[in-house]
């Protein structure tokens, strides 16, 4: 299946009424539609590129920060009169009460009233929803770029830049993300029938060839239908640990994960921190519609893994269009950069990532089931829409495996530190060679599971408990955690010591693949390699088995997070819930010290013999993954847009 491009247009009115038909019968309606309400001329003609910008309380600096970095990216784009992509920015506010009192100053300072009136006898345009629950106010102007167009930004800080032309949908009412992304798609998109969407969060700064890359890449390649940025910190020094680890882990994830998903067409995640989709890939198929699935989120959920799975929409989005388009693939533009910051304090973090992994574990068990009806589908003839290739079919496959797997590593995590801490015996006795049979090992793997049980308990609602409680529980934290890690890298090296000849080769192999990768693909060289390999690397199994504890005993937890989102809203948590998070942390308990018990009793070697067992695997995949990232970068083609060029077919590289 070959997706259309703005080479050949998609047909925007056709594409504009299938936005805007009402939801297939058997799905769930939305809880609430909007009809945007336009209170202003709109621009003669469609936008190639729509750009939606959630805004809810971002500080001022934020969201101009965002504007400048569209407008240098404006200023890369071939303009819509010699033939290249015109480019409109959707900003969503989501609730009119809570916009940052700065934030509304600068809104004002662009020419936007927030409290125009919304009557219908103002409006030059109101586009109906079949179901009109809410009427969302959108102004348009076309700001010249040096409002909020900042040198550092630009190539040429001298150039003259052509207008930004800017909507603000207001949201009376704060309904969540999910609903801006309703709202921009139900009653936006429809009237400006763009060929691409890009979404984007208020605060990411697109790099000034971002969106040049992204283009090119959905130009040359039909079949894409949503490409992931590659989202990263800015001059972060090597002295702030907590910057630095979520930097490294950014950086971990594009190198040791993403490749992989990219290689099978399937990225697991379209960042909502800023990613770019098809609008032709959002149709409805005889398979389904992507939209309508995407958007069933705002129904009430039937459980607490929906509950979860809609906390992180962008790893929705994804699995939603393959299931509807079976040939459409999910991919990575690693030169597409994106800018952002990171959180600014440990619990902060510590919500940010519940979020992410509860989303995460609920979404890989959603794509077993997507995916395998692609995968299982049976065949049709051509132009059915229901035709995938068998290549497609084993791609799909793997990415299932894939993702299967992912969730097999995380949810042993406990046990293979326990199984690692017992190794450190080695370094207490005087007979290494007989380290597992000393009966040290089995009281510290021990040790480590009624920490870890401890943990579980303490953090459950750990942010409704009183501060004086609240510290002395971080403290016994900060002491667990230190002892872990001191003990952690001892039982490492013990591992390392006892592995085969093999074993070593792999492991030697899969660090100097990964160096590699870490030095070709980081604009930071040097101290992105120093986070990695001597903070990041040596740390990521205690962080994560801490992050991953506060995670699943906070899985009833559907708050945000972030933002000053930390408290669950509406009413209490449903029984039903409640006694699935019990079973859900049984079965992982249970599991964990089953293995434990297995390992030091039952095989022989022990964790030694079982750590390596898992381990070459986990190399295995590394070293695969960094040298697909290195064959992407050195396959790269030439660039489509360059000075010079206006429009037409794409460049030769002799041209």
């Amino acid at each position: 299946m070959t997706f259309h491009s703005p080479v050949a247009r998609d047909g925007a009115a056709g594409r504009g009424a299938a936005m805007a038909v009402s939801v297939l019968p058997h799905a769930k309606l939305p809880s609430h539609h909007h009809s945007a309400i336009w209170l202003d001329e709109q621009p003669v003609g469609n936008a190639d590129l729509l750009v939606c910008l959630t805004l809810y309380n971002e500080p001022p600096d934020a969201l101009e920060d965002t504007l400048a970095c569209l407008t240098a990216n404006q200023a890369r784009l071939p303009g819509r009169d010699a033939g290249g992509t015109s480019l409109e920015v959707v900003i969503v506010l989501d609730g009119r009460d809570r916009v940052h009192p700065q934030t509304e100053a600068l809104i004002n300072r662009l020419g936007f009233d927030l409290d125009r009136d919304c009557g219908l006898d103002d409006a030059h345009k109101v586009n109906s929803l079949d179901i009109l629950s809410d009427r969302v106010r959108v102004q348009t102007r076309q700001i010249a770029a040096q409002e909020f167009a900042k040198e550092a930004w630009l190539d040429d800080p001298g150039q003259d830049l052509p207008p930004l032309v800017v909507h603000l949908a207001v949201k009376e009412r704060n309904r969540g993300k999910l609903d801006s992304h309703a709202l921009f798609f139900r009653g936006i998109v429809p009237c400006r029938n763009p060929d691409f969407v890009l979404q984007i969060d208020a605060g990411s700064r697109p790099v000034a060839d971002c969106l040049v890359h992204l283009l090119e890449r959905m130009r040359r390649e039909p079949d894409c239908a949503a490409l992931a940025t590659n989202v990263m910190m800015e001059g972060v020094a090597l002295t702030d640990w907590l910057q630095s680890w979520q930097q490294a882990d950014f950086l971990w994830q594009k190198i040791s994960d993403w490749p992989i998903g990219h290689g099978l067409g399937y990225l697991e995640v379209v960042p909502g921190q800023a990613s770019l989709m098809r609008m032709s890939a959002l149709q409805r198929s005889p398979a389904g519609d992507p939209l309508d699935a995407y958007l069933r989120g705002l129904s009430r959920p039937d459980g607490l893994l929906e509950a979860n799975l809609f906390l992180a929409e962008d790893r929705i989005i994804g699995a939603e269009i393959v299931k509807s388009h079976g040939s459409a693939t999910i991919r990575y533009e690693r030169d597409a950069t994106i800018l952002t910051d990171g959180c600014k304090t440990v619990g902060e973090l510590l919500r940010q990532r519940r979020r992410w992994t509860n989303s995460t574990l609920s979404a890989r068990l959603a794509v077993v089931a997507s995916l395998g009806q692609v995968i299982c589908r049976s065949p049709a003839g051509p132009g059915s829409g229901l035709e995938t290739r068998p290549g497609r079919r084993v791609s799909l496959s793997l990415a299932v495996l894939w993702a299967l797997w992912q969730n097999l590593e995380q949810w042993f995590i406990p046990s293979t530190l326990a199984l690692l801490v017992s190794l450190s015996t080695g370094f207490l006795q005087d007979e290494i060679r007989s380290v597992m049979g000393v009966p040290l090992a089995p009281v510290m793997a021990a040790g480590v599971l009624l920490f870890w049980l401890y943990c579980m308990v303490s953090m459950t609602g750990r942010d409704a408990k009183g501060a004086g409680r609240g510290s002395m529980q971080t403290l016994l934290h900060g002491i667990g955690i230190a002892t872990l890690l001191a003990l952690a890298l001892p039982g490492l090296f013990t591992s390392l010591a006892h592995a085969a000849s093999g074993s070593l080769a792999v492991f030697s192999a899969s660090i100097f693949v990964l160096g590699l990768a870490v030095w070709r693909h980081s604009s930071n060289r040097l101290p992105d390699l120093v986070r990695l390999f001597l903070f990041y690397i040596p740390t990521s199994l205690v962080v994560s088995f801490y992050m991953l504890t506060y995670a699943f005993a906070n899985i009833h937890d559907v708050s945000w997070g972030t933002k000053g989102l930390v408290a669950a809203t509406g009413p209490a948590y449903p029984p039903a819930w409640l006694r699935m998070r019990r079973q859900f942390l049984a079965v992982w308990v249970v599991s964990n010290a089953a293995m434990v018990t297995l390992v030091l009793g039952i095989i022989p070697g022990g964790a030694v013999t079982m750590l390596q067992v898992f381990s070459v695997p986990f190399f295995i995949r590394i070293a695969i993954a960094a040298l697909l990232l290195l064959r992407e970068k050195s396959g790269r083609k030439q660039r489509v847009f360059r000075a010079g060029w206006t429009g037409g077919p794409v460049p030769s590289a002799a041209t």
